[in-house]
């Protein structure tokens, strides 16, 4: 994203436009990739309110979130997009509050890697994982991209932690 400091993440994180919806697709590659034809839409506060969930020392992945959000509509997948973006606007909205703080950080891409695009790029990332107690690896040679190493030992269920009455550790 560009220019984080001039937007109001806040109000992009509120706005929902025509979201939660789902939609039939009807693109063969698409439902080969994706392993259906019903694509579910969250909207950005609902990815806020997964991430807000999730306790100190555990993870998440936006594949996580968005397989939890199918589940959880009747879909066969979530909009890939739209999820990476809200992933952003959450962790952007969280930097701009000063009271109620998403731990965005704990939410990762695929495969475990850190997100460049959360506030601080990957050094605040990596310092926040490490002060909780995880280890993160480089890896490449030009491009270096940053790992949490085992993060599968430490995912969340996000099924038990959406459950009624149920509580993450906000902070």
């Amino acid at each position: 994203m560009a220019h984080e400091e001039r937007k109001d993440f806040n109000a992009m994180l509120h706005n929902s436009k025509d979201m939660p919806k789902m939609q039939v697709i009807t693109d063969r590659k698409s439902i080969e990739k994706y392993g259906g034809d019903r694509m579910y839409f969250a909207p950005p506060l609902d990815y806020d309110r997964v991430m807000k969930r999730i306790p100190r020392g555990q993870l998440t992945t936006v594949g996580a979130i968005r397989a939890h959000f199918a589940r959880q509509n009747q879909a066969d997948f979530t909009e890939p997009i739209t999820a990476g973006i809200f992933v952003s606007i959450a962790a952007w909205a969280s930097e701009q509050r000063d009271t109620e703080k998403t731990p965005y950080w704990r939410t990762l891409k695929a495969n475990g890697e850190l997100n460049a695009k959360y506030p601080g790029g990957v050094e605040t990332q990596k310092a926040r994982l490490e002060s909780e107690g995880h280890t993160v690896l480089a890896r490449g040679r030009k491009t270096l991209r940053y790992y949490v190493k085992d993060y599968e030992k430490a995912l969340a269920d996000l099924d038990r932690l959406d459950a009624p009455g149920s509580a993450g550790d906000r902070q």
